[in-house]
């Protein structure tokens, strides 16, 4: 297949190795910044640029479409590039706002298998053992489910569009996405009702930090906390009736050689388990939207997760919204 990158931030450079791994050619890049697109595809030898997004959405020469770009420009870029006919994998959040999610659903129900957003996770090796011990039953029913997401360096970036809420940005809507998916596809479940608490920056105005209390079709709980105010944490627990599966870098291992989880009993024993060495999740992602299933990964299903996520993070929001605590006036 022949890509398209629309946009050459920080999130691009993994996903070339990524496509090139899975055999795939990079035909062409595009972003607003020109010596920043320049230097890019010298970097990683791309012969075409431009600053046209939508000249490439509509190129013949090209197979898919990755849209790399702040979550507000996703939504007229991806929906342009399936009508051009092209594949698109598009970067997390989907949307920055629930309309646009709305929309940009009902244009890829139409085309099913040539969608799917960029969270890699789930095509990890590991992330489908998790899974399956979770639905065999070896943890029991289940009861919670715990995700922890932060990274604490994106306020000392500079320019970068997640200290900009109308760009999208904010932890809620960077970092509670995976809160937000992971439960779903680690658990099956959808949220019934959610309570929050969060912050926000007193400058940008973005949310900074984020938790919540959720409780899923089954009854059971998942406990959620994001924010751009710790280090970098990508912690999961799923407790059960009869023990616990905990992964301590569910999003990607720290160390790709050792990608490990646990499993607690209730009886106190503890086993650690390894799957996966050296997977590259991405291009495993990459071959996925080439041939549907190709991994045991229902593509359509995982889409649909995706959107199913940003209306929980709308509804995550409100409750910030509703639950935040301003000064009263002085008399």
């Amino acid at each position: 297949m022949r890509w398209a990158f629309l946009g050459v931030g920080r999130v691009t450079p993994r996903m070339v190795e990524a496509v090139r791994l899975a055999g795939h050619s990079i035909t062409a890049a595009a972003a607003r910044d020109p010596v920043a697109l320049q230097k890019w595809c010298e970097t990683h030898q791309v012969a075409k640029s431009t600053h046209d997004f939508h000249s490439l959405c509509d190129a013949d020469d090209i197979d898919v479409i990755y849209v790399a770009l702040p979550p507000h420009l996703h939504t007229e870029l991806a929906i342009r590039a399936l009508k051009s006919g092209k594949r698109v994998l598009c970067e997390k959040p989907l949307t920055a706002h629930l309309e646009d999610s709305r929309r940009l659903h009902a244009v890829v129900s139409q085309y099913p298998d040539r969608f799917c957003h960029a969270s890699a996770f789930p095509f990890h090796p590991r992330s489908r053992a998790m899974r399956d011990l979770i639905a065999g039953g070896a943890i029991g029913e289940v009861t919670r489910a715990t995700f922890s997401c932060s990274f604490s360096h994106v306020l000392q970036r500079g320019r970068d569009y997640r200290t900009d809420p109308s760009a999208g940005g904010g932890c809620l809507l960077d970092l509670g996405w995976y809160c937000a998916l992971a439960t779903q596809w680690f658990t099956g479940e959808r949220p019934s009702r959610i309570q929050a608490m969060g912050r926000r920056h007193a400058d940008h105005g973005i949310w900074l930090s984020a938790q919540a209390i959720v409780e899923l079709q089954s009854g059971a709980f998942a406990h959620w906390d994001c924010g751009f105010d710790a280090p970098g944490r990508k912690w999961m627990e799923i407790a059960g009736t009869k023990g616990s599966v905990i992964c301590d870098d569910f999003l990607r291992p720290w160390d790709a050689s050792k990608p490990r989880f646990w499993v607690h009993g209730s009886d106190g024993k503890a086993r650690s388990e390894m799957v996966g060495e050296n997977v590259n999740q991405e291009a495993r992602m990459i071959e996925s939207l080439w041939e549907s299933n190709h991994h045991a990964i229902d593509l359509n299903q995982l889409t649909e997760f995706g959107f199913q996520a940003q209306e929980t993070l709308a509804a995550w929001e409100y409750q910030l919204i509703e639950t935040s605590i301003h000064p009263s006036s002085p008399q």
